[in-house]
């Protein structure tokens, strides 16, 4: 199927784009109406920044009058004897709940409750001391990216609480957190330049009569086969400027005032690189990259998962797995090698792997059950020893695998 294929192309991900030239087809433009159809806006050769150096959306927050309790109470006493590095705390959730103006049948104006609640990814604690309100309690002192709602003013009566990830249980309670109450900067976007652009009728029409909100469009980023890699977020088509292309023919560079709202790194650039030549054909092309390449080479194989329309049991077939753990030093390499071990090269086994911490769910059953052999499981368990998924920080994150392969009904060898 090309992409002149009509309302046949809105199943993006099966589609295979093509163009008549001799360049490489990298990136496509497009959007859908109403109605489903998916409308064609442009054909590019290349992106001129698209990557992105991450600004750091790193906050400082204070839990004041906190009564920490499980792993985090862990974490806190490694301060006890003075300065040390920062812990890493996982995955942590955040829950305000207060009372406001409001009014019920008793009478009672503050009877109404509302509550907010915050993500913090990647936390580091970098600080405990007792606690100005009470010395019994400690201030924690936690670095982390804040995710969640901008705050609407500090509550005078509230009750503030965190947890083991969102879905996991209770880690203690404070008075209040600092830090958390000015408005959060949303990051801009910058610019962007799409080179050797074939127009869409759509876009050579908006190129000549332009409009100011612009319209909403979607970048796909494509491999060598003209098959999907990636979506890019949806991302307003401002042309700024336009000029006949520097590859020449009939092509034309394009200008955008600004790109998707999010962008890669450039250090995830190689992963890109290596999925633009197709899906991999051999196992372990990952494992000479970086932990933020392994985490999108897996970004790349769960899009590839979803583009062949797998269930999370698509496996290869047989009763035997073999994983290669002699390269899982972090989550985001146990999750390509256990990939590869249940679906092939740049195969993807979807469970909750980043969220053992947090998630309530008891993972998604395989199509078959089949046996997993793991070799150098000991990497992996020295890797990994500090990262606990239980909120008592007692189940290393190696054994809450193990445990959740069970529960699915993998039987597991460690080697």
């Amino acid at each position: 199927m090309t992409s002149e294929g009509g309302l046949d192309a809105v199943e993006i991900p099966e589609t295979v784009w093509t163009w008549e030239r001799s360049l490489p087809l990298k990136y496509v433009l497009v959007s859908e109406e109403w109605d489903e159809e998916l409308i064609v806006w442009a054909h590019c050769a290349e992106a001129e920044g698209l990557f992105v150096e991450s600004a750091s959306r790193r906050e400082q927050l204070t839990f004041v009058g906190c009564s920490p309790i499980g792993r985090l109470l862990k974490a806190a006493e490694r301060f006890r004897h003075g300065p040390v590095e920062p812990v890493d705390l996982g995955a942590l959730g955040l829950i305000v709940e207060f009372r406001v103006p409001g009014a019920d049948p008793a009478g009672d104006p503050f009877h109404i409750y509302d509550s907010d609640c915050w993500g913090l990814l990647a936390p580091f604690l970098i600080g405990c001391q007792p606690s100005t309100v009470d010395p019994t309690l400690m201030d924690l002192v936690i670095e982390a990216e804040v995710e969640g709602p901008v705050w609407r003013g500090e509550p005078a009566d509230a009750e503030w609480r965190l947890f083991n990830g969102l879905g996991g249980g209770r880690l203690g309670a404070c008075h209040r957190v600092e830090g958390l109450y000015g408005k959060r900067p949303f990051p801009a976007s910058p610019p962007m330049r799409l080179i050797g652009c074939q127009p869409g009728e759509r876009l050579l029409r908006r190129l000549v009569r332009p409009r100011g909100d612009g319209d909403r469009v979607t970048l796909l980023a494509l491999d060598r086969t003209g098959r999907v890699m990636r979506h890019q977020e949806h991302m307003p088509l401002r042309v700024i400027a336009s000029r006949p292309s520097e590859l020449g023919g009939s092509l034309v560079d394009l200008w955008l005032e600004e790109g998707p709202p999010h962008r890669p790194d450039p250090v995830v650039g190689p992963a890109w690189d290596a999925w633009f030549e197709g899906p991999p054909a051999e196992p372990g092309e990952w494992i000479g990259f970086s932990h933020e390449g392994r985490t999108e080479w897996a970004a790349f194989a769960a899009a590839k998962q979803d583009a062949a329309k797998q269930d999370a049991g698509g496996q290869l077939p047989g009763p035997v797995r073999h994983l290669d753990g002699r390269y899982v030093t972090d989550i985001p390499g146990f999750v390509c090698a256990i990939g590869e071990a249940v679906a092939g090269p740049g195969g993807h086994y979807d469970q909750c792997w980043h969220t053992l911490r947090g998630c309530p769910c008891g993972g998604d059953m395989p199509r078959s059950p089949f046996t997993l052999i793991w070799h150098d499981a000991d990497v992996a368990r020295r890797a990994l020893a500090a990262v606990t998924v239980d909120a008592a920080g007692e189940t290393p994150y190696l054994d809450g695998v193990l445990r959740l392969l069970a529960q699915v009904g993998i039987a597991v060898e460690l080697r």
